[in-house]
C-alpha cells in the first residue's frame, strides 16, 4: 500500500544549471519610453500652475483697482495705474496688456459716466504667450481675461 503524497508528480521544475538571462538593456529601454511621457506630464502641471497663478495675479490687480473705482472722487487714470503697477510688480509682461473700465452692460465707459449704486467692472486681458516661462505653450496665443465687479458708492 502506498502512502499518501508519495506518488505526486513534481510541481516545480528543477533549476537549470545555466545562468539567468541578462536584463540590463530592458531597464534602459523602459526608462527611454517612460521619460518623455513623464516630462510632458510634469511640464504640463507646471504650466497649468503658471496659468492659475497669472489668473490670480490679474484678478487681485483688478480687485484693487475696482476698490479704488467705487469710491467717490476716484479718477480713471489712477485706476489704470493701479492695475499696471500691480501687474508690473508681479512680473506680468506689459506688452499687449489691455485694461478697461466697463459699465453694467459690459461696454467700455468713463468712470464719471457710471452712476452711483451702479456696478463698475474692471477688466484686464493679458496675452499668455508673453507671460509663459518658455518651455511649453499649452495655452498658445490665448488671452487670460479677468473681470471684477463692484457696486459704486
Amino acid at each position: 500500500m502506498a502512502t499518501p503524497g508519495m506518488n505526486r508528480p513534481p510541481t516545480a521544475r528543477a533549476r537549470s544549471p545555466h545562468r539567468p538571462r541578462k536584463r540590463s538593456g530592458v531597464a534602459m529601454l523602459e526608462f527611454a519610453i517612460v521619460l518623455p511621457i513623464l516630462l510632458m506630464l510634469v511640464l504640463g502641471i507646471i504650466e497649468m500652475g503658471r496659468v492659475m497663478m497669472l489668473n490670480q495675479v490679474v484678478t487681485n490687480a483688478n480687485r484693487e483697482a475696482c476698490r479704488q473705482a467705487i469710491v467717490p472722487g476716484a479718477s480713471q487714470t489712477r485706476i489704470m495705474e493701479i492695475v499696471h503697477q500691480s501687474l508690473d510688480a508681479s512680473g506680468v509682461s506689459g506688452t499687449g496688456r489691455v485694461v478697461q473700465l466697463l459699465d453694467q452692460a459690459g461696454s467700455p465707459a468713463q468712470l464719471e459716466a457710471i452712476a452711483s449704486k451702479s456696478p463698475v467692472i474692471v477688466e484686464t486681458q493679458i496675452p499668455y504667450a508673453e507671460n509663459t516661462w518658455g518651455f511649453t505653450s499649452i495655452m498658445g496665443s490665448r488671452l487670460l481675461v479677468s473681470r471684477v465687479t463692484m457696486r459704486r458708492e
